[in-house]
């Protein structure tokens, strides 16, 4: 008998051009409060990010440069650094996040003093001192951030040598006081330098550093570095200057990237003429003519001329689009001529800090917040904004209305708070767009079930070549918080229940002020919620499951229902929204894998990580996995899912059951086996009984007994049950083709294609079942 029975799997994967950013940046730094010693209590890093999200693995960096880049010509010596006030280029503060996560509100902070010396903090947003986290240079605690320099303000993960994990191995290669360089030297360089004077031959921005005479105008100078921080394998001149290094991705290790730091979000900025530390290869407004607006990097600010930043505020993260306007008489890089997307210029407030006060200047002493940014005149002749504040051009458009500078104290800088002009952070929205969207659940579902990845800020020296359009990048954007960094149905459901959501808000939470959230996405908790996940077996041929034939298909539908605490308000409904199984046959040999096809409206959320076990899938399929954008699914009765097909292929009795999927990262993230909308709940991990958020999990999920299945010596075209298929089944097969023979039996296997009648569509099975 010629067999044509085939089992085809298809493991399909996708490819999206759309850029994954991270799901947790910096978001607000103030680095000089107003005061002569609140920089010792008053500093803060703010962190925003998913709700809940883990930061294992994390660490914020402040990498600290020199406060000038030239130099007169012939003079620079790098033995000559520290003599002449400027150090050597270091990691100035490094604080790791391990064990830390984003508030309940999405904020976390940091901050050098007690929570109490944060008046705006919320009891929703996660607190954590700083001179409390983990030192990987126990010789110098944890202190002050730098003032003065120029400055790269760093969020990584995944970093090499000694963490909180390792303890102190002497493997610090990113660390407090860990020392990088920036050390190639070229001359000379054309520049603008004083000509005539007692500084002769300095160079200048303008005629004020021109004491005793001199005057600002064209000449040459010694440059030092060129704005980017060595990495991997020394590079520059000797010690002092080198061959320090900081190890990075690809850099030290091209290969081998298990050991490689990631760069999850930066930003730098400029102090004078010294250079911003930038790990990225992409560049904004080349060949500007703006009056004091340098050649720099894509993440760093513009140097606005008198300010050395005492704060800086985020208003905007976007990665996705036509990107932002060049400055007049300037090019972008990207295809249509304007700047990337993520220009650090375009997403922040940044500028000098005051307390509350209506003069100009303001007074000193050391006051209480609150702290505003200061909006006092900037007198500097070759600043870009005439104030003491800088903020993006779509902020400031005159009319006062969004960013208002006619008068003092019109911008809090507030630890603890969502920034009250920002651009609301949603999560799930993975390719940060500012809407949650079918876009969003597509990228997730490329990516579902991966373990980690590697991904760069596009700097050119990484081993998978990530540099150029952000678009073409690879972030991470694991939003939940099982620290794994991983992809799984908690992520994916932060996008199902954001759907069409612009504010970022969960109902109950607080984020910029003492009452909670009105409007936004309603995650109710999931006390008393219980979830039934029940499944039946038909077979096709309409013979029942304890008597099949060789060759017949049977189908085990899997279905869901919220027995117990469903919710059928408006925008709360928490029906059943995603499921993860592994449905498992107890014998070999009997039944092999057909397909898997989701049912019903649901979707297979990505086929390629469905894992037939056994030989043709004869024990079952791991890993079954699938999503609905409704949120009404199941509240009513049970809701069909998805159906598992098996073909017998032997006599044999075996059981088909169905469970949660024990791969551990999806018995962390979703430990029922299926998630449910609008939905958060606590719970403890074993016995370290810490409290932490799931979102979409039902308190409770039973799944069904197993089903035994059954299959008979059977043969479709054994009509006269010999267990051959032959031409002695031929006369009777005609009988029942002509309506003589009645048999049930022999009706039942004259059927060959299964369509509950015998007529001319089964002759052409009879005969291919007859040859040989």
């Amino acid at each position: 008998m010629r067999s044509r029975i085939t089992v085809i799997v298809c493991l399909i994967s996708f490819t999206f051009a759309h850029v994954a950013p991270a799901t947790v940046f910096i978001n607000e730094v103030l680095i000089n409060p107003p005061g002569s010693s609140n920089d010792d209590t008053r500093e803060f890093v703010e962190i925003v990010g998913t709700p809940g999200k883990k930061l294992d693995g994390y660490a914020f960096a402040m990498i600290n440069g020199g406060q000038r880049k030239h130099y007169p010509l012939g003079t620079m010596d790098c033995a000559l650094l520290n003599s002449i006030g400027e150090g050597t280029p270091e990691i100035d503060e490094f604080f790791s996040l391990d064990g830390l996560q984003i508030g309940p509100n999405g904020i976390l902070v940091l901050g050098i003093g007690p929570s109490g010396a944060y008046p705006t903090l919320l009891a929703d947003s996660n607190f954590r001192r700083w001179t409390t986290l983990w030192q990987s240079n126990p010789g110098d605690p944890h202190g002050k951030l730098s003032n003065d320099g120029s400055n790269t303000l760093l969020l990584i993960r995944n970093r090499p040598g000694d963490t909180q994990a390792t303890g102190d191995n002497g493997d610090v290669r990113w660390g407090k006081d860990r020392v990088h360089v920036d050390s190639e030297l070229t001359t000379p360089v054309d520049t603008t330098i004083c000509i005539g004077g007692s500084n002769n031959g300095s160079p200048c921005q303008d005629s004020s550093v021109c004491v005793g005479g001199g005057s600002c105008g064209a000449g040459q100078a010694d440059l030092l570095g060129d704005g980017n921080v060595d990495k991997g394998e020394p590079n520059g001149l000797a010690a002092p200057c080198g061959p320090n290094s900081v190890d990075l991705k690809g850099a030290s290790t091209p290969g081998d990237e298990s050991d490689d730091l990631e760069i999850v979000d930066e930003i730098s900025y400029e102090h004078d003429q010294g250079w911003e530390y930038d790990f990225d290869a992409r560049h904004v407004d080349l060949g500007s003519t703006t009056s004091g607006l340098p050649y720099r990097h894509v993440h760093a600010l513009d140097d606005p001329q008198g300010i050395n930043p005492d704060a800086l505020s985020r208003v905007d993260y976007r990665t996705k689009g036509p990107g932002w306007p060049p400055a007049p008489g300037a090019t972008g890089e990207m295809t249509n001529g304007n700047n990337w997307q993520d220009t650090a210029t375009e997403q922040w407030i940044r500028g000098e800090s005051a307390a509350t006060t209506a003069t100009c200047p303001p007074p000193g002493g050391n006051p209480a917040p609150p702290f505003y940014y200061d909006n006092c005149t900037n007198t500097n002749p070759a600043s870009i904004q005439p104030f003491l504040t800088n903020v993006p051009l779509w902020l400031n458009d005159g009319s006062g209305v969004d960013y208002n500078f006619a008068a003092q104290n019109t911008y809090e800088i507030m630890a603890g708070r969502v920034n009250p002009l920002a651009v609301p952070f949603i999560p799930g929205d993975a390719d940060r767009d500012g809407a949650c969207n079918a876009a969003d659940i597509a990228k997730i579902a490329v990516f579902f079930g991966d373990n980690d990845w590697v991904f760069s800020n596009s700097f050119s020296e990484s081993a998978q070549g990530d540099g150029g359009d952000p678009a073409g990048q690879i972030r991470p954007w694991d939003v939940d918080l099982s620290g794994d960094h991983g992809i799984e149905p908690t992520d994916l459901q932060w996008a199902l229940n954001f759907q069409g959501n612009t504010d970022g808000r969960i109902v109950g939470q607080r984020y910029d002020s003492t009452t909670p959230s009105a409007t936004g996405v309603h995650l109710n908790p999931n006390t008393g919620v219980t979830v039934a996940v029940t499944a039946s077996a038909a077979s096709g041929c309409g013979r029942p499951i304890s008597a099949l034939f060789i060759g017949d298909v049977v189908d085990v539908t899997v279905s869901a229902q919220v027995t117990a605490g469903a919710n059928l308000l408006a925008g709360q409904e928490n029906g059943v929204m995603q499921f993860a199984h592994d449905v498992a046959v107890s014998s070999g040999g009997v039944l092999e894998l057909v397909g898997v096809t989701p049912i019903n409206g649901f979707n297979t959320t990505r086929a390629a990580i469905q894992s037939p076990q056994g030989t043709s899938g004869e024990l079952g399929v791991k890993l079954v996995n699938g999503y609905t954008t409704a949120f009404n699914r199941g509240l009513t009765s049970a809701d069909a899912m998805y159906r598992v097909s098996f073909r017998a292929v032997a006599a044999g009795t075996t059981n088909v059951s169905i469970s949660a999927a024990a791969e551990p990262k999806f018995a962390a993230s979703t430990p029922g086996g299926v998630k449910i909308g609008h939905t958060r709940n606590l719970q403890s991990l074993g016995s370290f009984n810490i409290a932490t958020i799931s979102y979409g999990d039902p308190e409770s999920t039973t799944y069904p007994a197993a089903i035994g299945i059954t299959v008979t010596p059977g043969l479709h075209g054994d009509v006269n049950g010999d267990t051959l298929v032959n031409l002695s089944d031929v006369p009777l097969f005609v009988n029942v083709l002509l309506g003589t023979d009645t048999n049930p039996a022999h009706v039942a296997a004259s059927d060959l294609n299964c369509d509950a009648a015998v007529n001319g569509r089964d002759i052409e099975g009879m005969i291919d079942a007859i040859l040989p």
